[in-house]
This record gives structure tokens, sequence and C-alpha cells, in this order.
């Protein structure tokens, strides 16, 4: 579904990103990690369209989208999550997801059963009528979760979905996250820095440190890494 080959990007002196590469097939989830200033989020942005890379190309289901801006890249399928909310506090969780609804492009005649629909899908069935401010925290990124599937997208890009959640909450939204890749036929690309969250999701993972790719592989591969090891724990790589 998503190819990424060899993307870079330089920001004046600092090098966020350097020949980065990535693969993810349909209906499948990979886990982004590495320590703060690894390169992660500016990953997110240039696979977003929000930002440009240097060099490299991106391709969603065989077309080239590199140069693609965001909203085009959004409407092809590739719908990002942001860490900041997103959401309109003053709005009902009805009237948030009719917004994302509507941007997808579905007529209005439908759009009462897609967001009941889309509400089911992320837990929320029972909040459309309370405004969004009102719900608690991880409920509200929950919402945040049920704007991307509302844009009906293909690959969710899903930037921390569990900052600022409980152990609890954090692993409901793990199942959730799970069980929308299984049953609405959706990819993930996550970054998040929980390994609990990364562990429960049991996908691939991508381990950046310093804007570069140090190791992929399964979670049980990535905690036997020795340069993953030496990044997260100073131990010394022989």
């Amino acid at each position: 579904m998503l190819e990424v080959r060899g993307i870079s990007k330089r920001f004046g002196g600092v090098q966020a990103n350097t020949d980065v590469g990535l693969a993810l097939p349909d209906s499948a989830i990979r886990c982004v990690i590495g320590p703060n200033g690894a390169g992660k989020s500016t990953l997110v942005s240039m696979l977003s369209g929000h930002v440009r890379p240097d060099r490299g190309t991106i391709h969603l289901r065989g077309k080239d989208i590199t140069t693609w801006p965001a909203h085009r890249v959004a409407s092809a399928g590739m719908v990002r999550k942001f860490q900041r909310p997103s959401f309109y506090p003053e709005l009902t969780v009805r009237e948030n997801l009719e917004i994302a609804v509507l941007g997808s492009g579905l007529r209005r005649r439908a759009l009462a059963a897609r967001v009941q629909e889309v509400a089911e899908s992320v837990r929320l069935g029972d909040a459309l009528d309370k405004p969004a401010a009102h719900l608690p925290h991880g409920r509200t990124q929950w919402l945040e979760i049920g704007l991307v599937v509302g844009r009906r997208a293909q690959i969710m890009l899903l930037d921390e979905p569990t900052a600022g959640m409980t152990p609890g909450e954090t692993m409901m939204t793990a199942d959730l996250v799970r069980e929308l890749v299984e049953t609405q036929g959706v990819a993930a690309i996550v970054v998040e820095h929980d390994m609990g969250f990364v562990r429960a999701l049991d996908a691939e993972v991508t381990v950046l440190h310093l804007g570069r790719v140090i190791a992929q592989g399964s979670m049980s591969q990535i905690e036997q890494d020795a340069q993953v090891r030496a990044v997260y724990l100073g131990e010394e790589v022989a």
C-alpha cells in the first residue's frame, strides 16, 4: 500500500531525516519509535504532505505522491492524527464527526448513518450528543481517531495516540487500533513512546535515531538489537 524510499529532510543546519525507507502492506500496522529528536514527527510530516522531502520518494498504491500537498494526500486516503487536538471542543461528538464525514465527500442523506457507524467503531456511540470538551482525555483521543476514520482513511497516521492516557486507556486504545485495522480494512503508521502500547499492537517496528533507520522488525527482534539497546539503554555496542 505504501512504499517509502530514501527520503531525507534538512532544516537549516539540522538533518532531520536521512535516507529513511519503509513499506506498509494492506491492513497492517507499522510502529515508528525512537528517542526525542530522532526524526519521527518529521517523517510523519513528509508522509502526510505537510513537509516536502529534499530527496527520495513516497508511493501510495503505486502513485508517486512525494510532492503532493497535504490536502491531496488526505484525499488520496492517507490521513493524519496530530499530537495536538484538532477537534472542536464546543461542538458535540456528533457534530465533530459530521464535519469529518462530510469532508470525505459523502452525501448528506447518508450522513447520520455514517456518523453513527464511525462513532461505534471508535467506542463513542454512547457519547454522540456530548460536547467534545466534556469527554475524558482518553476518549478525546478516540474522537481524534474517529475524525481520521470519518475521512475514510486508507492509512491512518497516528502521532502519539496514547499521550497522557492512563495504562488502562492505553491498552484499550491498542485494542481499538487493532480492531480498526482488522474490521475497517485500513492500515496504520503509529508514532509512539509508550513501549507497552507498541508491544500490545504486536506490529512491525521501525526504529529511528538521529534521523536514520537503525533497525526494523518485530518488537522481540528490536528489543534484542544491540544498536537499539545502545540508543535506549546507553549500552556499549561490541
